[in-house]
């Protein structure tokens, strides 16, 4: 049995797969973990990049049950065998200390969140870097990581996610930390809960943060740790915002709670976080956050 299991779901991103395996490759190992990333139907170059890296030790591939994200994230939680799954997205660039962090900030009571923060230009730098070898393509990324040289901004939800960890305005959700792109689980709660809500199926959105609604009732802490931070790479959506409120409506009828129902003021157009904490009942001298 693993300590450490690391599950990346993805579909037809090639490209960001190929510089998020390639800065995970070049992490500290800790011993007794397993890296496993769930193909959920690539009709892309997606194979030619798993092939370069599943030969590692503690790398697999699973085949996805192509119904969206939350069910290619049950099925490599249902393959893992850690007694902590860290939840990675393919479009995540991480630095060494990620796995160590990940592996140092496990407890049974509590779900971890690594902070991320956004890359405008990572469009151009993934097409500058396409025949990159994986591991200069790894230093590259530490120097994004870094943002040596790179543009890097927070978006409202991590923003408010590292207010709360910071202690710097109240816990008005904890569950918003629970952010797929880079979360770790322990397994024996995640199985308890029931793991990701299948039914949020191919849209967009939500079906983590439902995940860290139940994760809290029943008992859990969030907590963020900044060494198993990351950089996401920034890219467009098509028809991200229709899919996001067809799942945000679902994510009310589970949890019908005000912290739900205001998330159009943290996420939407013209909101931020203050919006949002003021939407709750939070003062702004209280927030010491920006605006937006």
């Amino acid at each position: 049995m693993a300590e450490l299991s690391v599950v990346i779901p993805t579909r037809d991103k090639a490209a960001s797969l190929r510089a998020t395996l390639s800065a995970l490759a070049a992490a500290v190992v800790p011993a007794d973990t397993e890296v496993i990333v769930v193909d959920d139907g690539s009709d892309d170059s997606t194979a030619a990049v798993l092939d370069t890296f599943v030969d590692r030790p503690g790398w697999s591939v699973v085949a996805g049950p192509r119904r969206g994200r939350a069910a290619a994230r049950n099925a490599g939680a249902a393959a893992a065998t850690g007694r902590q799954l860290v939840f990675l997205d393919d479009d995540v660039l991480v630095g060494r200390t990620f796995l160590l962090a990940h592996r140092a900030s496990a407890r049974p009571d509590t779900f971890v969140h690594g902070p991320l923060r956004e890359f405008p230009a990572a469009r151009r730098w993934l097409a500058e870097h396409v025949d990159t070898p994986p591991a200069e393509l790894a230093r590259y990324a530490a120097q994004v990581l870094a943002a040596d040289g790179h543009r890097l901004l927070r978006n409202t939800l991590e923003t408010l996610v590292l207010a709360m960890g910071q202690q710097r305005v109240p816990p008005v959700a904890p569950w918003l930390a629970c952010i797929g792109a880079n979360t770790a689980v322990p397994r024996k709660v995640f199985e308890a809960v029931g793991g990701f809500d299948e039914d949020f199926g191919l849209g967009w959105g939500c079906e983590d943060l439902e995940l860290g609604v139940r994760l809290v009732a029943a008992g859990l802490a969030a907590r963020v740790v900044d060494r198993a931070a990351g950089v996401h790479l920034t890219h467009a959506r098509p028809g991200r915002w229709s899919q996001h409120d067809a799942n945000l409506e679902r994510f009310v009828g589970l949890h019908d709670l005000p912290a739900v129902r205001l998330l159009p003021v943290l996420l939407g157009e013209g909101g931020g976080v203050r919006q949002y904490l003021a939407a709750l009942g939070v003062q702004d001298r209280q927030t010491g956050v920006p605006a937006s």
